[in-house]
C-alpha cells in the first residue's frame, strides 16, 4: 500500500484549514454511527444517554466503541475481550495514578509508581505493554502515571498483533492510553490536587480553536507532581506537557500533531528482600525502610515524542489513516542494590562463615541508557455490502524500530571484610541495624568498577495485515485477520572480550479469527483464536547461537452483555500459552529455548447503570499462570510472579438530585490473593483488601472533591519487580482534596 498522502488531499486540507472560501464550518469530529445499536431498537440509546468524546461515544461508565482492531468498532461485536475505562470513571474515583486506575480491569496487575522503568504491567499473568494512542512505547521511560492528558484507557487482552506488533511485542495484551484531542469548543480547566505524603499536583487543560471556521484546533494538557512517600527519604517530582494541534477541513480529512515531553526525578527504590519482610523467622525489616544511602542521587527519566496522524475519507466506501511517532528517552539511574532476596552466608570451614542470617551484599550501581523509537502504521479501509453481509476490509502495514544504547556498571558499596577481605570479599551489611555508606559513582575503566553490561542494540518489527470484519444477517459478526510479521534483532554486548554479537531474524504468518453471535438483543456469545510473535532481546546460546522469536497463542470464549436495566460487560474464559521461552539448566550459563509458560482462567468485567444517577463497576479474575516447561526443574509448575490467583474490584457511585443537586458519593474496594515474589521460590505476599471513597460537589464550573484511599489503613505488601523480585509496602490511609475551575 502507498503510504504517501495524495497531493490533492493535502492541498485541500491546507486550503480549508487556512479558512479560504469553501471551508465548511462543521464540527471537527463527526458523530460516530453505532450500526449495531441502530439495528436493535431495544438496545438503542437516547441522545441524553450517550456522550460523544474525542475517543468515541460513551454512556456513563460504558464505552460503546474501541479502536483495538485499528478502526472504531462496537465493543459488543468484537470477538475479543476488550475493557475500556472512560474519563468519567477516572474523575468519579478521583484516581491519583494510572496504576490505581488499572485495578478496575480484571487480570491487570500494574507496576508500582515507585518503580522507575523497563518493566511492564502483567495481564492474564503475562507481560503486557502500555501503548499510547495505538503505537508502542518501548521501555515505558519517562512519566507513566499522570492522568491529565488521558481521555480513556482501552485494554486488549491476549496477543496484540491485531493492533500493532512492535515495542516488546507483549504476550498478555496491550494497555492503550488514549490521549485527549482538541474539540471545536473553547474551554479551559485549571485544578490542583493535594493530600497525604505532602502530595501536590497542579494541572491545566486548555482547548482553543485558532480560527472562526474551527479548522485549526489546539489543546494543551499539562501536569506537575511532587510527593513524598510512605518509604523513608523518597521524594518524587515529575511533569508531563502535551500540546496537540488538529488541522481539519471538517469534511473527512484531518491532520493531528501531538507533542509529549515528560521528566521524572526520584531516588531509586530497591524494594525489600523477602527474607526480613515476608519471612521474619530470624529478623524483620521496617516496612518503610529505604535500604540505601539516604542521600542517594536521584534517578532521572525523561522522554520526548512527536506523533502525527492523518485521516482522509475519500467517499462513503474508502478511507485511509496513517499514524507515526518518533521518540527519544534517557535513563540515568544511580542506585545501591542488593542482588538477592536471601542473606549471604558461606561456610569456609576452618576460616569460619562469611556472612550470616541477616547480612547482605550491597553494590553501588549506575545505569545509563538512551533509546530512540520510530513507529508507523498506514491503513486503507473499504466498507461494502454484499448480499446479507456488511463488510469492512482493512489492508495495512506497520513498522517499528528501536535503538538501545546502555551501560550498567557497579562497585562494592562497602570496604573489605575484616576476615575475608584478603580474599577479595567486601564487608556485608547487617539488616538488623543497617548502615549504608555514601554512594560512590562507578566509573567505567576504574580498577574497582565492574561493567555488567554495555549494549549497542536495535530491535525491529514490521508487518503487513489484511483484516475483514463482517456482519452476516445482522446477528453474526466475524473478524478475521492475517499478519505477515517480521522480527529483526541486532545485539552487541561490549562488556566482554571479544565483544559478543548476533543477528536474529524471523518471519511468521500470524492468524486471528473469531465470531460473535447475538443470541438476543442484549446477549451475545463469542469465540476467538490468535497468535503472536515476540523478539528475544537478550540471549546466551551455545556457541553464540542467535535466539528464535518467542511465540504465543490464545483461545478465548465468552459472553457479552448490553442489555436490560443498564447491565453491560464481558465474561470470558481464556487459555494463553507462551512458547520458545529462554531457559537454562541449574548452574548453566548457556540458554536454550525449550521453555513454555501457560495461563488460563476466567474474567468478568461488568458495568451496571440502572438509572442515570447510579453506576456500578465490578471486575473479577481467576488466573492460573505457571511454568509448564523449563530446563531447570525447580521452575516447572511454579506460579508466575506478580499475578494473584484471584483479584477483583467493586465500585459504586451515586449523583444526588433535588436539594442535594451537585453532590455525589462513590465507594468501593479492591481485593487480591497472594502474589508469588520470585520465580521458583515459595515466598508470597499476603492477600489483602483495601477500601476507598470519594465525595464531590460540582456547581456550574466549580468542582471540589475529597478522596480517601485505603480507608481501613490496611498494611500489605505487593510484589515489586526489582531484579528477580522484591516486595514493597502499599500506602496506608491517605486523603486527597481536589479543586478545579472550568472556564
Amino acid at each position: 500500500m502507498n503510504r504517501h498522502l495524495s497531493l490533492s488531499s493535502v492541498s485541500a486540507l491546507v486550503l480549508t484549514a487556512a479558512g479560504l472560501p469553501g471551508a465548511a464550518a462543521q464540527e471537527a469530529l463527526p458523530p460516530i454511527s453505532i450500526a449495531a445499536d441502530e439495528r436493535r431498537p431495544a438496545a438503542a440509546k437516547t441522545p441524553k444517554d450517550v456522550e460523544e468524546t474525542t475517543a468515541g461515544p460513551v454512556r456513563g461508565y460504558q464505552a460503546l466503541t474501541a479502536r483495538v482492531a485499528r478502526v472504531a468498532a462496537p465493543l459488543r461485536e468484537l470477538p475479543i475481550s476488550v475493557v475500556v475505562v472512560p474519563r468519567k470513571l477516572i474523575d468519579d474515583q478521583n484516581a491519583v495514578s494510572q496504576a490505581e486506575l488499572f485495578h478496575n480491569i480484571s487480570g491487570l496487575t500494574p507496576i508500582d509508581p515507585l518503580f522507575p522503568d523497563g518493566r511492564n504491567a502483567k495481564l492474564r499473568g503475562m507481560e503486557a505493554e502500555r501503548y499510547i494512542d495505538g503505537l508502542p512505547n518501548y521501555g515505558d521511560i519517562g512519566v507513566r502515571d499522570l492522568l491529565a492528558n488521558v481521555e480513556r484507557v482501552e485494554v486488549l487482552k491476549g496477543p496484540a498483533n491485531i493492533l500493532f506488533q512492535g515495542g516488546s511485542s507483549p504476550v498478555g495484551g496491550v494497555v492503550n492510553i488514549v490521549s485527549k484531542l482538541p474539540t471545536p469548543d473553547r474551554f479551559a480547566e485549571v485544578g490542583i490536587r493535594a493530600g497525604g505524603y505532602r502530595y501536590a499536583s497542579p494541572y491545566v487543560d486548555i482547548n482553543q480553536p485558532l480560527n472562526e471556521s474551527k479548522t485549526l484546533l489546539f489543546r494543551f494538557a499539562g501536569q506537575f507532581e511532587t510527593t513524598h512517600s510512605n518509604i523513608d527519604t523518597i521524594h518524587r517530582r515529575s511533569y508531563t506537557l502535551d500540546p496537540t494541534l488538529t488541522i481539519t477541513n471538517n469534511e473527512g480529512s484531518s491532520l493531528t500533531l501531538q507533542g509529549h515531553v515528560t521528566r521524572r526525578l526520584q531516588p531509586d527504590y530497591p524494594g525489600l528482600p523477602a527474607v526480613g519482610a515476608i519471612d521474619r523467622s530470624f529478623y524483620s525489616i521496617r516496612r518503610t525502610a529505604f535500604l540505601a544511602d539516604p542521600k542517594l542521587p536521584v534517578t532521572s527519566l525523561e522522554s520526548q515524542a512527536v506523533t502525527a496522524r492523518f485521516d482522509h475519507t475519500f467517499d462513503d466506501t474508502f478511507s485511509t489513516f496513517t499514524s507515526a511517532r518518533y521518540s527519544t528517552s534517557k535513563t540515568h539511574e544511580p542506585s545501591q542494590l542488593l542482588f538477592s532476596n536471601e542473606p549471604t552466608a558461606v561456610d569456609f570451614g576452618p576460616l569460619g562463615v562469611y556472612g550470616g542470617p541477616s547480612q547482605f551484599y550491597v553494590a553501588n550501581d549506575i545505569l545509563d541508557e538512551q533509546l530512540t523509537e520510530f513507529s508507523i502504521t498506514s491503513n486503507f479501509v473499504a466498507k461494502f455490502d454484499y448480499g446479507p453481509t456488511r463488510n469492512r476490509l482493512l489492508v495495512g502495514g506497520d513498522f517499528n524500530h528501536v535503538t538501545d544504547h546502555g551501560v550498567m556498571a557497579g562497585n562494592n558499596a562497602t570496604g573489605p571484610d575484616s576476615v575475608f577481605g584478603d580474599f577479595g570479599f567486601p564487608q556485608l551489611i547487617d539488616f538488623r541495624a543497617p548502615y549504608f555508606s555514601a554512594f560512590r559513582l562507578p566509573v567505567e575503566g576504574a580498577a574497582d568498577t565492574v561493567v555488567y553490561t554495555k549494549i549497542n542494540n536495535s530491535y525491529q518489527n514490521a508487518g503487513a495485515t489484511v483484516q475483514l470484519q463482517s456482519t452476516i444477517f445482522d446477528r453474526l459478526h466475524f473478524l478475521g485477520a492475517l499478519r505477515v510479521a517480521t522480527v529483526d534483532i541486532h545485539f552487541t554486548e561490549l562488556a566482554v572480550t571479544p565483544p559478543k554479537h548476533y543477528d536474529a531474524s524471523a518471519t511468521r504468518v500470524l492468524p486471528r479469527v473469531g465470531a460473535t453471535y447475538d443470541v438476543t438483543d442484549w446477549l451475545s456469545v463469542y469465540g476467538s483464536y490468535s497468535e503472536g510473535l515476540r523478539g528475544v532481546s537478550y540471549f546466551s546460546g551455545a556457541n553464540d547461537a542467535p535466539p528464535k522469536p518467542e511465540g504465543s497463542r490464545q483461545l478465548e470464549v465468552g459472553v457479552k452483555l448490553d442489555g436490560p436495566f443498564g447491565l453491560s460487560g464481558t465474561l470470558a474464559y481464556f487459555d494463553l500459552t507462551r512458547t520458545n521461552v529462554p531457559t537454562a539448566a541449574s548452574g548453566s550459563l548457556t540458554q536454550t529455548q525449550t521453555g513454555e509458560q501457560s495461563s488460563h482462567g476466567f474474567e468478568a468485567d461488568l458495568v451496571w447503570q440502572p438509572t442515570r444517577n447510579l453506576s456500578f463497576l465490578g471486575s473479577y479474575a481467576h488466573i492460573d499462570a505457571k511454568v509448564t516447561r523449563d530446563d531447570n526443574s525447580q521452575y516447572v509448575n511454579s506460579r508466575l510472579v506478580g499475578t494473584p490467583i484471584d483479584s477483583g474490584r467493586v465500585w459504586g457511585h451515586y449523583a444526588f438530585d433535588g436539594a442535594l443537586q451537585g453532590w455525589s458519593f462513590g465507594a468501593g474496594f479492591y481485593a487480591a490473593s497472594p502474589q508469588r515474589i520470585e520465580l521458583g521460590r515459595t515466598w508470597t505476599t499476603p492477600g489483602y483488601i483495601t477500601f476507598d471513597a470519594d465525595l464531590a460537589y460540582k456547581h456550574e464550573n466549580f468542582t471540589f472533591s475529597i478522596a480517601a484511599k485505603n480507608l481501613g489503613d490496611r498494611h500489605y505488601y505487593i510484589q515489586y519487580p526489582y531484579l528477580a523480585g522484591r516486595v514493597a509496602p502499599g500506602e496506608g490511609r491517605t486523603f486527597f482534596a481536589t479543586v478545579s475551575v472550568k472556564m
